[in-house]
């Protein structure tokens, strides 16, 4: 069972795309990049306009407990339903860094601000994204420091 398991690591660190599928990548890259921004709160604490845990996702309240597992899980379902809201508005093709870019902008700051980069987008105006991400970067209604360089690193993660 363990050089099973050995194998199968073997093989998705050589041929990711062939293991996870071309959509399994890009959540990983995604789901990467929102870790590396987010990093992990195992109890929940107030953060801005709700109680945040784990990853960065919505908690039910103060002083609760979330296992790395379980944060996974919900940043893991939160890109998932990102995109299926996304997906379908994106008419051209998109690789596994841009949509990790787009991905993280949804997970931050939510599906309805992400959609107002969709025309830029489709309309492949490289420009105009980039100037319309950097908008975002408020907190409480100030500017944020931290959000204007998470934007900063979506975008470089955009166009790389």
């Amino acid at each position: 069972m363990l050089l099973i398991g050995a194998a199968a690591l073997f093989l998705l660190f050589l041929f990711p795309n062939i293991v996870l599928g071309q959509s399994g990548v890009m959540f990983e890259t995604a789901a990467d990049f929102i870790i590396s921004n987010e990093g992990f709160i195992p109890v929940s604490r107030w953060d801005y306009k709700q109680f945040t845990w784990g990853y960065g996702t919505a908690a039910p309240a103060a002083g609760l407990r979330i296992t790395q597992a379980q944060a996974r899980d919900e940043m893991m379902q939160h890109i998932q339903a990102d995109y299926n809201y996304l997906a379908p508005m994106i008419v051209v093709p998109l690789n596994t860094n841009q949509w990790a870019a787009l991905l993280d902008f949804a997970y931050n700051e939510g599906r309805g601000n992400a959609d107002n980069l969709v025309q830029n987008i489709n309309e492949e105006d490289w420009q105009g994204l980039a100037a319309q991400m950097r908008l975002y970067n408020l907190a409480g209604g100030s500017y944020n420091a931290g959000l204007a360089d998470r934007r900063e690193k979506e975008i470089t993660l955009f166009f790389s």
